[in-house]
């Protein structure tokens, strides 16, 4: 069988979560493509015969970039589930991830939600403060992570043995309304971009690695000058912490993460994508 792991991810937590998702398929030797979601991002799926999508919580609610950018695409009616990340209180993320695929897709097989700290580098430990550690999601939510590919492979193969019992009412995620008001009010692109703060370039430290514009950034904010130094457009930034957190010289700054701990835990799962 063949699946397609679509997934949006800044600082690489999404990605990480992801990448331990898959890792359960492999081990059953079916065939995983992780697709990382992006502006502009179009996939052909006609040849996948199972979808994840996943994406981390941004204030109670799947990043819109996100759900936009699903709504376009064509599931081809095959099976699907969901996933997130979040700091501890996901929302509504699962109900808008559900929600922007299951009119293009199929039966919906579950959800899984990984945990851990904030990637908002203005609340990281401060530089030389080595009393707080950073953490990432726990280990118990990775080992069911890399276990989860069970129960979506028996409720596949129930459903295949039976599919007049269709779509399990009870494991499709719910949406709070307070949430929804919420996300109405102050989940927007320029809110979220706001928790990160105007970014400025340190270019005594910048090498022109070229790597915040060409792997980092997931909104086509961040342009290359001639000389190969990043140019940031505020109005296209969705707040994803990824440039000021995995700059390899920690050249990217705001005056909210100025003297702030990098989080670059998952740093892997995007420079070398």
């Amino acid at each position: 069988m063949k699946i397609a792991l679509l997934y949006f991810s800044g600082t690489g937590v999404t990605a990480k979560y992801a990448s331990d998702i898959a890792s359960g398929f492999l081990k059953t030797k079916h065939s995983v493509d992780l697709l990382r979601i992006k502006r502009k991002s179009s996939f052909d799926l006609t040849d996948y015969d199972l979808f994840g999508v996943g994406a981390p919580a941004y204030s109670y609610r799947a990043p819109r970039i996100v759900t936009r950018i699903l709504k376009k695409l064509d599931f081809k009616g095959k099976p699907f589930f969901v996933f997130s990340t979040s700091g501890g209180v996901p929302g509504n993320t699962l109900w808008n991830l559900y929600m922007a695929v299951y009119h293009k897709a199929g039966l919906f097989l579950g959800t899984i939600e990984g945990y851990g700290t904030s990637n908002i580098k203005s609340w990281m430990p401060k530089i030389g403060d080595t009393k707080q550690k950073l953490s990432g999601l726990t280990n118990h939510d990775c080992e069911m992570a890399l276990q989860f590919h069970k129960v979506i492979l028996d409720r596949l193969d129930n459903w295949q043995k039976n599919p007049e019992k269709a779509e399990m009412k009870s494991i499709i995620p719910e949406a709070n309304l307070l949430y929804y008001i919420w996300a109405g009010f102050f989940t927007w692109r320029f809110m979220m971009a706001f928790y990160v703060g105007i970014k400025f370039l340190d270019k005594e430290r910048c090498n022109s690695c070229k790597l915040c514009a060409t792997r980092i950034c997931p909104s086509g904010a961040i342009t290359l000058k001639r000389n190969d130094m990043p140019r940031f457009n505020e109005f296209r930034c969705v707040g994803c912490s990824g440039c000021v957190n995995l700059c390899p010289k920690d050249a990217i700054w705001t005056f909210r993460s100025k003297n702030h701990q990098q989080y670059d835990l998952y740093k892997e799962y995007i420079l070398k994508n």
